[in-house]
This record gives C-alpha cells, sequence and structure tokens, in this order.
C-alpha cells in the first residue's frame, strides 16, 4: 500500500485508507509532525468516512505536534496508545472509522 518506492511515505503519521467492504485501497497520506502543521492532518481525519480501514504508522517523528484534538480523533477510530505517544515513539496502527470498540491492532 505505501512504500519508498511509491514515494508517498514521509516523516510523521503515514496513513492509508482501504474500504473495508471491498479492500480497495482508497488514499494515502502522510502528516510531518515535526515540522508541518497538524491542522491538514485533522482535516483528513474529520473526513474519512464510516466503514473505512485505517492504518496508520509512525516515522521518525509522529507525536510533536499532535494535540488534544487529533489524539481525540485517532482514539474515536479505535487507538488507546495515541494518548500517549511521545517524541520518536515508534507506532503502528489498524483501526476503523465508526468502530465501536478499542482495536486489538495496535503496537
Amino acid at each position: 500500500l505505501m512504500s519508498g518506492v511509491k514515494n508517498n511515505v514521509g516523516r510523521g503519521i503515514n496513513v492509508a485508507l482501504v474500504n473495508g467492504k471491498t479492500g480497495e485501497l482508497l488514499d494515502t497520506k502522510f502528516f510531518d509532525m515535526w515540522g508541518g502543521d497538524v491542522a491538514p492532518f485533522i482535516e483528513f481525519l474529520k473526513s474519512i468516512q464510516d466503514g473505512t480501514i485505517v492504518l496508520m504508522a509512525t516515522y521518525d517523528d509522529g507525536a510533536t505536534k499532535l494535540n488534544e484534538e487529533a489524539r481525540k480523533l485517532i482514539a474515536e477510530l479505535g487507538s488507546t496508545s495515541i494518548i500517549n505517544l511521545g517524541f520518536r515513539d515508534n507506532w503502528v496502527f489498524c483501526g476503523g472509522k465508526g468502530i465501536k470498540t478499542k482495536s486489538p491492532f495496535e503496537q
């Protein structure tokens, strides 16, 4: 879904969106949480449709610019670790928009 070869990964939080019914890749993006702005990431999280599988992974630093709103939106996707994510922590997550419980796929 994402790789350096495809040129769709970068520093910060890397995200892939997958259709929960068909398995089709919908979108990939990365958001620089060190030198970038959190506002585009928040808008992206708000735009995710119900039934979408959300895959996230950090590279380098994924936490510095994360604010309470961004962390809350990720928690609503099923994350329990996002609240404690710190500077340069490694984090991988698979959740979904509209999930009713915590995701078991997070480390």
